[in-house]
């Protein structure tokens, strides 16, 4: 489609056409009046006298299609989502098909001024399913009466669908009959269909297990669960997994009756020995030759509060020394020698001077090996002779006499 801005007219693309400026007719020559037969000739005659004028076309773009009347399916993600809610429904509330939509005054207006021709195949798309009961209440067909005939299509419509009868014999206000109709725990599963926003706030705090449709945009679309209805699902659940009240009253009053089985306490520890085994084959410890070792090893509890107590009579033996050599010099010289480490080193000094003069005394005593036949003969022997050690004299100690020599000597 071509559009001439000189004529204000849309043209196709095949037609041949010819067009002047619009100084040649105040009205513009899309505009004139081609029935009457003075002004045809007077355009006819302005078109063969002046000569073609620039036209600017553009190639407008067709506009978009709305999504209501779009004919292809629900999106893949929206439908699958809607699927997964719908089970959940059925499953924890109960709800099953047919489906029973309860559908207000305002949903039946937005139905009509979208211009949606069968909304029943609309809902059907929605909750995944074609058995869908649509119903409206009498208030609600009160309210569509009282608009007048401007929407007659309207009440033409909702009059299709099944009456919902809610027992007012004057009509109230749709919003009121709607939250009468539903109750405090929607016992007969109806889903609601409205786009008044105070009516759907209050029943997805007020109500749970009850699905609420509404338009976003001219697409229908199914809101999702409240915190309300997860709550519930998430109390049904915890009640699956515990103990029903008659079986724990069962539990409660069972006999305590002791009866003695042969061989039921062997059995009893074999079973607590497997069990301790296993722990124990659980509880493994890491190979020694794939864990690097420790460069200092592990202590107990008792052996770190020991060092610890060690380290710190250290620090004040050394703190008091310190002072006493700073007042008193001669006085920490006599604490030196008297003290415990200065005892313990000459009592590690006096014992190896004991064993040295020992093992010397020793030496002395062992007699000499006399020469086998072997070596007389000039043959070595098989094993090789080891070096002579030079004999020291041995060191005489005022605490120790020499030892005497051997008689044999």
């Amino acid at each position: 489609m071509l559009h001439c801005y000189a004529s204000g007219t849309y043209i196709s693309r095949g037609e041949k056409f010819r067009c002047a400026t619009s100084t040649a007719s105040p009205l513009g020559v899309g505009r004139a009046r081609r029935n009457e037969g003075e002004e045809k000739k007077k355009l006819d005659e302005t078109l063969n006298s002046r000569p073609p004028a620039t036209l600017h076309l553009f190639l407008l773009p067709s506009p978009p299609i709305p999504a209501h009347l779009s004919t292809g399916k629900m999106r893949q993600r929206r439908a699958k989502i809607y699927r997964k809610m719908l089970q959940q429904y059925s499953l924890q509330f109960g709800f099953r098909e047919p489906y029973q939509l309860l559908v207000d005054d305002t949903f039946a207006l937005a139905l009509a001024r979208y211009k949606i021709s069968d909304p029943l195949h609309q809902f059907g798309n929605v909750l995944q399913t074609k058995k869908v009961k649509p119903l409206i209440t009498q208030c609600c067909m009160a309210a569509l009466y009282a608009l007048g005939k401007e929407h007659q299509p309207t009440v033409e419509m909702a009059k299709a669908w099944e009456r919902r009868m809610c027992n007012h014999r004057e009509a109230i206000a749709p919003t009121e009959c709607i939250k009468q109709c539903v109750g405090p725990e929607n016992k007969h599963r109806y889903i609601v269909a409205s786009e008044q926003g105070e009516l759907r706030r209050d029943l997805r705090l007020n109500v749970a297990a009850l699905p609420l449709m509404h338009f976003t945009q001219a697409v229908m679309v199914l809101e999702p669960m409240s915190p309300l209805t997860r709550s519930r699902i998430d109390d049904k659940e915890e009640d699956k997994l515990n103990l029903p009240a008659s079986e724990a009253g069962l539990l409660k009053s069972k006999p305590d009756v002791e009866v003695d089985i042969v061989g039921a306490d062997a059995g009893e520890e074999g079973k607590e020995e497997k069990e301790a085994g296993a722990r124990r084959r659980k509880r493994k410890a890491p190979n020694p030759l794939s864990v690097r070792k420790a460069k200092n090893p592990k202590l107990t509890m008792e052996q770190k509060l020991h060092r610890e107590q060690e380290l710190k009579k250290q620090k004040q033996r050394a703190a008091a020394r310190a002072r006493l050599q700073a007042t008193n010099p001669e006085a920490a010289k006599l604490a030196d020698e008297k003290s415990p480490a200065r005892r313990k080193r000459k009592r590690t000094a006096r014992a190896a001077s004991t064993a040295a003069t020992s093992s010397a005394a020793d030496a002395e005593a062992k007699p000499v090996s006399k020469p086998t036949a072997a070596t007389d003969a000039g043959t070595e022997p098989a094993t090789k002779k080891k070096r002579p050690r030079t004999k020291r004299p041995p060191t005489t100690t005022a605490t120790q006499p020499p030892a005497s020599a051997p008689a044999s000597e």
